[in-house]
């Protein structure tokens, strides 16, 4: 068993409740880490037999470009039940980070994460 952990991918999403939200993406930081089984790739060494970073990045930018909705927490928990149905993973631990409001709101950071 092992983990792979990508740290801030970088997304573009329509997702908010204000209308200024809804109409222009805007920028999320996605991070995920996926446990899986690493037997296979670590024999052979070719990618084929694990997870290419490539692929999870693709597919995760994908995802945040046609979605439309409006709460962190439904974007979060959709896109970790598609990376587990998608992937050859264990458990999924994903966070997303909306830094556009955090200073507006005196905050730090906004994170929402969930665990599949």
């Amino acid at each position: 068993m092992g983990k792979i952990r990508l740290v801030g991918i970088e997304v573009m999403a329509r997702i908010g409740l204000l209308e200024e939200e809804q109409y222009a993406p805007q920028d999320l930081l996605v991070s995920v880490e996926l446990s899986y089984d690493f037997t296979n790739i670590k024999e052979s060494d070719e990618v084929t037999e694990g997870i290419d970073y490539r692929d999870l990045i693709s597919h995760i930018r994908n995802f945040s470009t046609a979605y439309d909705g409006k709460t962190l927490e439904k974007f979060a928990h959709l896109l970790a039940s598609e990376i587990k149905q998608i992937f050859p993973v264990d458990k999924v631990r994903l966070s997303v980070d909306k830094p556009r409001y955090t200073k507006k709101l005196g905050l730090k950071e906004i994170r929402v994460e969930v665990e599949r």
